[in-house]
């Protein structure tokens, strides 16, 4: 899995992350953007950086590099 989020004060930030199986990944993709749903929902009233939808999450196959 892949990812990079930019946030709205210019913040960018990028990772992967290796699983076993396609199911698991796509599992570990929709947990991550479901993270970055409720960090932006919730917060306590101060200011701070909001991640800038849409997140790019994507499963692919390491040897191919293909989805």
């Amino acid at each position: 899995m892949l990812w990079l989020f930019m946030s709205t004060t210019g913040g960018l930030t990028s990772g992967s992350a290796e699983f076993p199986t396609k199911e698991a990944c796509e599992a570990g993709r929709k947990e991550l953007g479901g993270m970055l749903v409720r960090v932006n929902e919730g917060g306590d009233g101060t200011a701070r950086p909001m991640f800038a939808p849409p997140p790019e999450i994507r499963c692919i196959q390491k040897a191919t590099g293909k989805p």
